[in-house]
């Protein structure tokens, strides 16, 4: 078991009038809070990036991966970002988790990686958790695959109660996870890489919501694809990639997200520096754990005294 978020809300003096007005809505549940931001990369770094570590790397790197890593340095940097709504209250989670969806070969449908504690892992390892986790579920040998069989094998009015409790139980209680399916809450962000193979030009994206209310963020990217640019005042012929970021107004604002989806795109037009940030996070991580047992002993001191 589990608690993904932490153990108070964020206070509500710390949320903007707005997204407080947002949260408290009667009936926002059936009303549309989100905000949808569509910009573009420049992808020309991005793909000399990819081609330097396909030639060194031992695991074939992709966009996915690249994406992934972004988005993780991006909340990051931007921890405002990565919470969620519970009732009529905003949590912060513990730690930076990700969600990437991809197509089953197996049966032809999407499914879901979780990617844990993704600002602490290089794009080496991200590469080759989500490579494993997705050889795995071509087998038909991931432990999750037999609660999805499950959960597929059961009648519809059994589906459509059970996820109608589940949903009731978590729009209203921060609840703990306790199983495989159940520990995709774990994360607020859902990272979509659309540049698949054959895929079209993408001028517009929206993604839907998700029935539960986990997901705060969805990250979107689609194909690269030649375009006229200005470089140095000159035009030129260079990559770009369609790049949409959607959040939860009751969570954030425009000015948040414009921040944030500037960092990402950044990021993604200069992915060199992100093994360095993953690796400085690490250390920062190690250094409050060593100091918290002299906190721990200091606090004990000042109590006996």
């Amino acid at each position: 078991m589990k608690w993904p978020l932490k153990s108070s809300p964020v206070p509500r003096e710390q949320l903007p009038l707005y997204n407080l007005m947002y949260l408290h809505a009667p009936g926002i549940e059936h009303a549309d809070s989100t905000i949808l931001w569509g910009t573009e990369i420049d992808a020309s770094g991005l793909q000399s990036w990819l081609e330097a570590c396909r030639s060194t790397s031992p695991v074939l790197i992709s966009t996915s991966h690249v994406l992934l890593q972004a988005t993780a340095q991006a909340l990051a940097q931007h921890p405002d970002l990565n919470r969620r709504v519970v009732g009529r209250r905003v949590f912060a989670y513990r730690n930076i988790n990700l969600r990437l969806a991809f197509q089953n070969p197996a049966h032809g449908g999407v499914d879901v990686v979780l990617v844990q504690s993704a600002e602490t892992r290089s794009l080496q390892e991200i590469a080759s958790l989500v490579w494993r986790t997705l050889l795995l579920a071509n087998r038909g040998e991931a432990d999750i695959e037999r609660d999805r069989r499950r959960m597929r094998s059961l009648p519809a009015w059994g589906f459509h109660w059970l996820m109608a409790l589940y949903r009731w139980l978590d729009r209203h209680w921060a609840l703990p996870t306790i199983g495989r399916l159940d520990d995709l809450r774990c994360s607020a962000v859902l990272v979509n890489d659309l540049s698949f193979r054959n895929a079209p030009p993408m001028r517009c994206y929206k993604p839907t919501r998700f029935p539960d209310e986990s997901i705060s963020i969805n990250v979107t990217m689609g194909p690269i694809e030649e375009k006229v640019l200005v470089r140095d005042g000159q035009p030129a012929v260079g990559s770009v990639a369609p790049l949409f970021v959607k959040v939860d107004h009751r969570i954030v604002d425009a000015y948040q997200l414009g921040r944030f989806l500037a960092t990402l795109r950044e990021l993604l037009q200069h992915p060199a520096q992100m093994d360095a940030l993953a690796a400085e996070r690490i250390r920062a991580t190690a250094a409050r754990w060593l100091q918290r047992p002299e906190e721990s002993s200091d606090n004990l001191v000042r109590k006996t005294a």
